[in-house]
């Protein structure tokens, strides 16, 4: 009996050409729609995340409307370690500009700047801010590396941050300029999206942290 000959690829059926195209454009679906939606999720949800400045809390160092870049890297490390150790809290160092959750509103978004760690303790006398701890038991002024030379910050405060907390302050301190831990309290680590590393936008006025 003589061989058969196989059959031709233009002899498909219809129903295999189909299966065939709906393949190739799941595969073009996946490379250029749905992986990159979920890098930029993963990225959105872990990494980097924007955010406009909205009010004049931290003037003169950023203005209304300004658009941020805040990293939670850091904070995405530590919720895995404290995963594994619970008293391995997120704790940005001090000085760094935070976004966080307003903690009487976690619906509420604030920006502040880190004045001091757990174990510090934060007194406003007099115009001025002191911080002290184990490192400087003498006390120091934190404002002198980001505050106009002259400074006054109102509102008597002393207090002494507990574990799992930060204290900030807006860097307006002009009376009612922020409302910050000086009002409602120390601010619960768990409440900290991340830090500010970079101004974007405008443009003429980008800079990084």
């Amino acid at each position: 009996m003589a061989d058969t000959p196989p059959p031709s690829p233009d002899h498909k059926s219809p129903l295999s050409r189909f299966a065939k195209g709906l393949t190739i454009a799941g595969r073009g679906l996946l490379s250029w729609v749905i992986l990159p939606l979920v890098m930029v999720l993963v990225l959105h949800t872990f990494v980097f995340q924007a955010y406009h400045v909205e009010g004049t809390s931290m003037l003169q160092t950023l203005q209304n409307r300004d658009y941020l870049i805040v990293s939670k890297l850091d904070d995405t490390i530590a919720q895995v370690r404290h995963a594994v150790n619970k008293n391995a809290d997120y704790l940005p160092a001090r000085g760094q500009i935070i976004v966080f959750h307003y903690p009487v509103d976690p619906a509420e978004i604030f920006v502040k700047r880190v004045i001091a760690l757990p174990g510090d303790r934060v007194v406003v006398r007099n115009g001025t801010v002191t911080v002290y701890n184990d490192a400087r038991p003498a006390g120091y002024n934190p404002d002198v590396a980001y505050e106009p030379s002259g400074t006054q910050t109102l509102e008597d405060t002393d207090i002494t941050v507990t574990p799992g907390h930060v204290f900030v302050m807006g860097d307006n301190r002009t009376p009612g300029g922020s409302f910050d831990s000086r009002a409602w309290g120390q601010l619960p680590s768990e409440n900290i999206i991340g830090n500010a590393i970079m101004r974007l936008l405008p443009v003429a006025q980008s800079k990084l942290f």
